[in-house]
């Protein structure tokens, strides 16, 4: 196993002298231009593949980058999401999922969480995404439960006040994106068809 100790050794010596001035800067705030919501999966690192300094996006990870409605959202994803909306104002918020999710596995197949009776209580929050036919049938079921659970993300946040509130005033914006670490792309979902496409067929 690597030494992690050893890597902050690494950063302090060669990193952090190149963004020292960044970090002194943001000693005095932050103002991130997104709250960031994704999965828990080690294999996920969104300030890697969104190419981001610190400072840029003020993250939160679960298992399934699952958001719950106003009420059921565990206290940990209500106060981060009225932080971010409320005293730092972030422009966007994206919920972010990526492909080969556990826990959306475990959601199409509860026997494979069986053991684990948490994890299948958490993961149960999705289950309306089961039955969402909105997804490309040319894309495989696990693909399909992933966006799927995206989009009930989305309307999940709508159910917060604040959110709900700023979206309507024109100062937020909601997206959603699916990453796929195997090769390194995003899809975004396009809000005129509910379908998700490559980011960068979005941004042409």
């Amino acid at each position: 196993m690597r030494d992690l100790l050893a890597g902050v050794t690494q950063f302090q010596k060669d990193t952090f002298p190149k963004k020292q001035t960044r970090f002194e800067e943001l000693a005095g705030g932050q103002s991130p231009e997104a709250l960031f919501i994704t999965c828990s999966d080690s294999r996920v690192n969104p300030e890697l593949f969104t190419n981001s300094e610190p400072g840029e996006i003020f993250v939160i990870r679960n298992a399934g980058n699952i958001v719950g409605r106003k009420g059921e959202a565990d206290l940990g994803m209500a106060a981060t999401i009225e932080y971010a909306v409320k005293a730092l104002k972030v422009p966007q918020i994206i919920v972010c999922g990526h492909a080969k999710c556990g826990a959306m596995q475990g959601l199409m197949s509860p026997e494979a969480v069986a053991s684990l009776p948490e994890v299948g209580k958490w993961v149960a929050l999705s289950k309306e995404a089961l039955d969402d036919q909105s997804g490309d049938p040319n894309t495989d079921r696990l693909t399909q439960l992933i966006e799927a659970n995206i989009r009930l993300q989305l309307r999940n946040l709508m159910t917060f006040p604040e959110v709900a509130e700023a979206v309507e005033a024109g100062r937020l914006q909601l997206h959603g994106w699916l990453y796929d670490f195997a090769t390194g792309k995003v899809s975004v979902l396009t809000p005129e068809n509910n379908l998700f496409v490559d980011s960068n067929v979005r941004i042409a």
